[in-house]
């Protein structure tokens, strides 16, 4: 199916959707891809208009040619968008009839008499087994559409950190059916985002009475990487914040610690364009502190790395820190840095590994919906 073709069977399950002429089956179909849509659109404000416009009167050919445009737009942008909305608009399209026999559907191929009930190869007669049967089956369906809706869907996005493959080595996140509205990109979400005492608890990085970050030492908006390097963050972070973290079995004289920072945008494309404007300026600016380094960090072996990912080297008046990976996920951006005071940067690739992992899957938690809760001791090692 072409682009063209694609768009119009779009337009007409969103005008089946709006009015409500859809099956029970189409109609949840319609509805999901509505729901897909305004996510997607969420960051762009004639998108979103041209959407409800359109909802509101399908009928109106204004409207019609406005999300038209729209909708050839973003699936130019990401084909693989235009995959998932032509299998949903694929899913809404009204089924063959069916016959109704009291309170049981019957689809082609299905015969229904006084006696019997056959469905293709199972026959069920009208007595006292047969009923008893019937019985069973509706407790399985019942029981196979709770599972498929709740336990496969945490499978998938609570247990794994969730995103496929990309160019950079990172991973785009398979066309599913969200199991919850994400959280908003707000203050309080990139404040969740951020691991908390009893994500640590159990592992060297647990705060103690007394530690040098208790807790985390948390900042905000002002305290994070924007703050040094504001124009390539621009005006499209939403929130940030940012804390620290030092392992007990080191004192707090040695100054090597953990420093993890988020960044919350309105959308992914706004992420998108920070996230590689961040990556051109320290590729490019000299005087930075952070330099380009691919080889400070090796991954494990298929290992998630998100929509997109870079490691660095960091500096302090020339003398060599640590090490920091940048990590975008959605519409949220990761900075997670390992550091010491003074020089003498400690580099440990495995907890470089876990302290990803950890800030990918809490990111994650917050996209499905989920306060973010992953802990730091249920990740393993490289």
């Amino acid at each position: 199916m072409d682009t063209p073709d694609l768009v119009s069977g779009v337009l007409q399950t969103l005008a089946q959707g709006a009015g409500g002429a859809a099956s029970a089956a189409g109609g949840m179909a319609a509805e999901t891809l509505i729901a897909a849509l305004r996510e997607r659109l969420r960051g762009t404000e004639d998108g979103l208009a041209a959407l409800d416009t359109f909802l509101g009167n399908p009928g109106d050919a204004a409207g019609a040619a406005a999300v038209r445009a729209v909708l050839e737009r973003e699936v130019a942008a990401d084909p693989g968008f235009g995959q998932y909305l032509k299998a949903l608009a694929e899913a809404a399209v009204e089924q063959p009839p069916r016959t109704i026999t009291g309170s049981v559907v019957i689809d082609g191929g299905a015969r229904v008499s006084r006696n019997q009930i056959s469905l293709g190869p199972l026959t069920i007669n009208n007595n006292r087994q047969g009923r008893w049967l019937l019985a069973v089956l509706a407790v399985i369906v019942m029981l196979l559409v709770v599972l498929a809706g709740y336990g496969g869907a945490r499978v998938f996005i609570d247990e794994g950190a969730g995103p496929g493959s990309s160019g950079n080595g990172g991973s785009k996140p398979s066309a599913a059916t969200p199991v919850a509205d994400p959280l908003p990109p707000t203050q309080r979400t990139a404040d969740a985002i951020l691991p908390d005492r009893a994500a640590m608890q159990g592992t060297p990085f647990e705060s103690l009475p007394g530690d040098a970050f208790p807790d985390g030492e948390r900042g905000g908006y002002e305290a994070t990487i924007c703050a040094d390097y504001p124009k390539p963050c621009g005006k499209r972070v939403r929130a940030g914040a940012i804390a620290g973290y030092a392992p007990n079995d080191l004192s707090e004289e040695t100054g090597w610690h953990a420093e993890l920072q988020v960044l919350a945008h309105a959308s992914e494309g706004d992420a998108q364009q920070t996230f590689d404007a961040l990556k051109d300026t320290f590729g490019g600016d000299t005087s930075t502190d952070i330099k380009p380094d691919p080889s400070v960090y090796t991954p494990p072996e298929n290992a998630d790395l998100g929509d997109e990912f870079a490691s660095f080297r960091t500096f302090w008046e020339g003398h060599d820190l640590g090490i920091m990976c940048i990590i975008r996920r959605g519409p949220y951006i990761a900075l997670i840095a390992q550091e010491k005071d003074g020089g003498g940067a400690v580099l440990n690739n495995d907890t470089q590994t876990k302290l990803n992992t950890l800030l990918l899957r809490r990111m994650n938690e917050a996209l499905s919906g989920d306060t973010p809760h992953a802990a730091l001791r249920d990740i393993r090692g490289a």
